[in-house]
């Protein structure tokens, strides 16, 4: 009897979590997300230091946000599309913001994947890097068990493009011309 009481409950309960994840939706805002624990690296006067940072923070530009977990599985998933971006935009035409979600990474690699991040932000001052200790983005953008997602906004914050995987060639190429587009607007 109780156990019949509590399935309606239990319904309720798992609808309204899956209602308030905000999956990225085409030509709607990106839901927002800020991460105020360690959040964005900066480099300042060769010191290392975090700031909260929000998704709303790349207004202004076409921007680009790759989310993934801190892990040697997950971090290429999107470099072809990232490596291509450099080769097709001047610096400065776009932003283009990394989360790596800590949470994600295996017992005793957090240290070496920091070390790895103040590398690269040495190596790319002017990339924005973001650390989520909790993994808020898979939740609040709701990016499934892989917990990646590749997010192209326009400098509004309107998401133009959305994917959860790996892109492939073809992807990769009209994405860079959707950018293209929105730039020019």
């Amino acid at each position: 009897m109780i156990f019949a009481q509590l399935i309606p409950s239990f319904l309720v309960i798992l609808f309204c979590t899956n209602a308030l994840a905000g999956v990225p939706t085409i030509d709607a805002p990106l839901p927002p997300l800020a991460i105020t624990e360690r959040g964005e690296l900066t480099l300042t006067d060769d010191e290392f230091s975090f700031i909260p940072w929000s998704s709303e923070a790349g207004l202004g530009k076409v921007h680009v946000i790759q989310y993934f977990g801190a892990t040697i599985e997950h971090k290429d998933t999107f470099k072809p599309f990232t490596d291509l971006l450099q080769s097709s935009f001047e610096p400065g035409a776009i932003n283009v913001t990394t989360v790596l979600n800590m949470d994600a990474a295996m017992w005793g690699t957090a240290g070496f994947v920091m070390s790895e991040l103040k590398k690269n932000k040495r190596m790319l001052p002017l990339a924005i890097m973001v650390v989520d200790d909790n993994g808020s983005g898979v939740i609040e953008w709701d990016l499934g068990k892989a917990g990646t997602g590749l997010i192209v906004l326009d400098d509004k914050g309107i998401v133009k493009y959305f994917s959860r995987q790996a892109l492939s060639e073809a992807e990769m190429a009209s994405t860079v011309e959707l950018m293209r587009v929105n730039i020019k607007r």
